[in-house]
């Protein structure tokens, strides 16, 4: 069974009253077998409360596509069971065991004890506790992108859908739905559920990862007052900010040789690959932002030089 290897630190160090925690280095171990797994480090000490040690322990459950090399795990924003999970205990004590992710407030084991009763009274802990969860995320796609993995996947919660935003959702992903003037709550409804089963997450591409335009997509909606296509992009992959380059800048078929229009862009819709090709209903694209020469030359392939994380949609067009 093929494994990849490396070492994750966790390194911020905490002194607080009576704790005192340090710096670490996580050996981690991913299996490379098609599908779902879950890894669960072993124990390490991370420092004391009172006389007692303190240990950690990290799990993550991913999933793992051998056709693509890619790696799926759960980004900040996903509130599912197969979020990253930070352990800490005291002495290895079956009964002293917190649970912690980005989007708990952590999950008491065995009974109620001074362990516990630390944490959820120290609001400092708590915020270094989901802290550290941020960070194993983090860590972990660069890591993983730099032992070979060709994409990390961070599956996240879809944006909300709002009267300010509806024409917008709307036209990109049920542009024959009925135009409406004030959507109702059912409208807003039936848009919200067409954009959560198509919105996936986020995906970072290693650098110089080919991808192409799909065909027929260079004339899809674009919304006035801006691309929300590109807004969208912003959004979940750059903090709310546009970019100032595109993401194959002057690049083309794997080589720098192309003019890019300096500051025009589109939320490109791209698949992975060296050849321009349309997707089925219901396929996977992926939202970049490319200037509009790329956008509207389906005879080259671009590569990921800058911006390199994206939007994953599955359930592509069906509407």
């Amino acid at each position: 069974m093929k494994k990849i290897t490396f070492n994750l630190p966790l390194s911020t160090p905490l002194n607080l009253g009576n704790l005192r925690l340090e710096q670490h280095a996580v050996p981690v171990e991913l299996e490379l077998a098609a599908g779902d797994h879950i890894f669960t480090s072993t124990p390490f000490e991370i420092g004391s409360y009172y006389h007692f040690k303190v240990f950690a322990q990290i799990t993550i459950p991913y999933s793992y596509d051998s056709k693509l090399h890619y790696i799926t795990i759960c980004g900040p924003e996903d509130i599912s069971d197969k979020q990253v999970v930070l352990h800490t205990c005291l002495d290895q004590h079956p009964n002293l065991i917190n649970s912690h992710t980005l989007n708990s407030n952590g999950i008491a084991s065995g009974i109620n004890n001074m362990w516990m009763n630390f944490i959820n009274n120290t609001p400092i802990l708590k915020q270094f506790n989901q802290s550290i969860v941020q960070q194993i995320i983090d860590t972990l796609a660069k890591k993983l992108l730099q032992v070979g993995i060709h994409g990390v996947i961070q599956t996240g919660a879809a944006p909300f859908i709002t009267p300010s935003n509806y024409q917008d959702y709307k036209a990109m992903f049920a542009s024959r739905k009925t135009e409406v003037v004030q959507p109702s709550l059912e409208d807003l409804f039936e848009i919200q559920e067409i954009v959560n089963s198509s919105y996936y997450g986020t995906i970072t591409w290693t650098e110089n990862y080919s991808f192409a335009n799909i065909i027929g997509s260079t004339h899809d909606p674009k919304p006035s007052p801006y691309d929300a296509w590109i807004r969208l992009w912003a959004d979940k992959c750059n903090g709310g900010f546009n970019t100032d380059k595109c993401s194959s800048y002057q690049y083309s078929n794997g080589i720098n040789n192309f003019n890019c229009n300096p500051s025009d862009f589109v939320g490109g819709h791209v698949i992975v690959g060296k050849v321009a090709a349309s997707v089925a209903t219901g396929g996977t694209a992926y939202i970049f932002p490319i200037c509009k020469a790329h956008n509207g030359k389906d005879n080259i392939y671009m590569s990921s030089r800058y911006n390199p994380k994206g939007v994953v949609l599955h359930n592509y067009n069906q509407n």
